[in-house]
């Protein structure tokens, strides 16, 4: 079971997340009619869809905070990203890069190579002007995206386009992130630790509470969580002592076999979408 006293004075809130977890999964969701409106068309699937995704998303969470159940919290992320996969093949945009990348942690921790890729490769789910422009946030939604998949060259090109045009206002505390990204590229393992660990203070938890969803804020950091599983991916073991990044989320060891669980998933091929 989780140790819920190493959030200290943020235990409270973390215990009351847990809480708001389950009661959803309680009652939250209309997963049959959920189901239905998808195969019959009826309704609005999208947003049918969208509802099953968070539904998979905060059954993660409860499955890893409540149970400690490793392979069903990875298996819940699985399916809580293959629906949002499924999603966009229906109805695409490119609104909110970061917004999707947030989504997206779901598929880095169930270390599902088919979704990994997925997103690395969809050029139709970010707006291209958008994710040149420095003073976004879905600039570093992008900067994410080169460093899941290793571009680490385009990385520090951009690193230092940001460093030269930095974002002012709120979007200042990406400046640290762009920390990170340069730390990885170079292999400083040592200087990723320490963003990380800046990350994961109270002070810059509460700063991003932005950046997280009503089954992720004050128990886990979006943004710490998808770093330091990057870094695993590219072998740089980084080791935080937080319990905002679970540690036992962190090694790459994808599941022997994953179930999409609805049927409707089971239907499609994988080239489909």
């Amino acid at each position: 079971m989780n140790n819920w006293d190493r959030y200290g004075k943020l235990k409270a809130q973390a215990l009351s997340r847990i809480e708001h977890v389950k009661s959803h999964l309680d009652g939250g969701f209309n997963i049959a009619r959920c189901v239905v409106n998808i195969e019959t068309g009826k309704g609005d699937p999208i947003a049918c869809m969208d509802r099953l995704a968070s539904h998979a998303y905060a059954q993660a969470i409860e499955e890893w905070f409540s149970n400690s159940s490793l392979e069903k919290m990875k298996t819940w992320f699985f399916i809580a990203d293959s629906l949002r996969r499924y999603r966009y093949s229906l109805k695409t945009d490119k609104i909110n890069f970061m917004l999707k990348t947030f989504d997206f942690l779901a598929g880095l921790v169930s270390d599902n190579e088919s979704l990994i890729n997925w997103f690395c490769n969809n050029d139709d789910i970010f707006d291209a002007k958008r994710v040149q422009a420095t003073t976004t946030a879905d600039f570093v939604a992008y900067q994410i995206r080169l460093a899941v998949k290793g571009d680490f060259a385009q990385l520090l090109d951009r690193c230092a386009r940001m460093i030269a045009h930095p974002p002012s206002g709120p979007k200042k505390r990406f400046m640290l992130d762009n920390e990170f990204f340069i730390a990885l590229a170079e292999g400083d393992t040592s200087k990723m630790e320490s963003v990380l660990r800046e990350l994961t203070t109270p002070a810059a938890i509460k700063r991003r509470f932005d950046s997280e969803n009503g089954y992720s804020e004050g128990l886990i950091s979006t943004f710490g969580v998808i770093y330091a599983k990057i870094a695993w991916r590219h072998g740089y073991q980084v080791a935080i002592d937080t319990p905002y990044i679970p540690a036992e989320w962190l090694p790459v060891k994808p599941l022997d076999y994953y179930d999409v669980y609805y049927n409707f998933l089971k239907k499609i091929r994988v080239d489909e979408v």
